[in-house]
């Protein structure tokens, strides 16, 4: 019986709008001869006047004013057959029909207009994104071809570099072409990471259960004498909104305390929920960073080895209004913090806080 009804409903409201309005208008005109002109009852039933031509100003907008003049004239000429006079009453009550009329239609026109320029607006949007998306597969598929073809001609050079290093006896010969050998193994690593980096931005950002990101890095991890502790965002599990490249953010933070912490033997992931902020936490147990380099560390080209890969840890972050910045004391290790706003975290199956933080903003 509710599908009965409600295809009834659909058949009655939405595909036959001009037969609907005629049925109700007929009611209206018999109902204005029965009770007006028969009973001599000049009240309350012209409220259904009201309530046909808020319907038909939903459907055709001020054209709906036409019906309320005809409703304004029928009462008009039934009250004067009533009567033998035209009442003021009357009069006033036919303006008032014409007047809601206008009101309602003139209202209910610019919600569509509105409505229809915010359809135009995410069509062009969309096509903007398509577009958009297009154009870096493009640039992607272009990067990737150019990228593989220097790589090939790279190993070339070295290849050579190293026929004519096994030739020369010449000892300062031999020291410019090592130098040669570093700038040719500097471009390739460059080369080489921008393959990882090349798509930031691109899709859409996700959730990322922070706790299966570190598994999934540990799981891979050959430094035996490293321990990886991820106790601190695993109960409660925290999920995250950042680009998909996060993953790569925890295995550059990792390298670099493999590759600059010297005496690394712990790397600890906790958490601190400060206000409506989360703060995911990123330390180890290596030299730390001195004072002069903090304020350096996220410019691009800082560092030792491509010099870019905390500069584009920052740019990934920004991109769902994260930021990052390092508080660790020199000695005693790295401390890096990632700030994290309300609305772009969550803890997974939590009773106490099962669902998104609101953002307050």
């Amino acid at each position: 019986m509710p599908v009965q009804n409600d295809e009834f409903c659909q058949c009655l409201v939405v595909k036959s709008k001009g037969y609907s309005l005629a049925i109700f208008i007929a009611f209206a005109i018999i109902l204005e001869f029965i009770v007006h002109y028969t009973l001599q009852i000049s009240i309350v039933y012209t409220h259904l006047f009201y309530l046909i031509i808020i319907i038909a100003a939903i459907w055709f907008q001020r054209k709906a004013v036409l019906i309320a003049i005809f409703f304004g004239l029928l009462h008009i000429g039934v009250t004067y057959l009533v009567l033998g006079y035209i009442s003021a009453d009357s009069v006033f009550r036919a303006c008032i029909l014409c007047m809601i009329a206008y009101i309602v239609g003139s209202l209910v026109r610019c919600l569509n207009e509105y409505r229809e320029e915010e359809v135009l607006e995410k069509e062009e949007l969309k096509k903007t994104q398509d577009a958009y998306q297009t154009a870096n597969k493009k640039l992607n598929i272009l990067s990737s071809i150019t990228r593989h073809d220097i790589l090939n001609q790279l190993t070339a050079l070295l290849g050579y570099q190293e026929i004519a290093r096994e030739m020369c006896n010449d000892a300062s010969l031999l020291e410019i072409m090592k130098k040669e050998q570093h700038a040719a193994d500097a471009i390739r690593r460059q080369i080489e990471f921008t393959r990882h980096y090349q798509d930031i931005g691109i899709r859409s950002p996700v959730w990322h259960n922070i706790s299966e990101v570190v598994q999934k890095i540990r799981s891979t991890f050959q430094y035996e004498n490293i321990s990886i502790d991820i106790a601190g965002i695993s109960s409660p599990p925290i999920e995250i909104y950042a680009d998909p490249l996060f993953p790569l953010i925890c295995e550059n933070l990792i390298d670099n305390s493999i590759r600059h912490g010297e005496h690394v033997t712990k790397i600890l992931f906790s958490s601190e929920q400060t206000g409506f902020e989360l703060i995911l936490i990123y330390q180890d147990n290596g030299v730390g960073i001195t004072p002069d380099e903090k304020a350096k560390i996220f410019n691009r080209g800082f560092g030792k080895h491509t010099g870019m890969g905390l500069f584009l840890t920052q740019e990934i972050l920004a991109i769902t209004d994260l930021s990052i910045r390092e508080t660790g004391e020199q000695g005693k290790g790295v401390r890096f913090e990632i700030f994290v706003p309300a609305g772009s975290f969550q803890f997974v199956n939590s009773e106490k806080n099962p669902t998104t933080i609101p953002d307050q903003g």
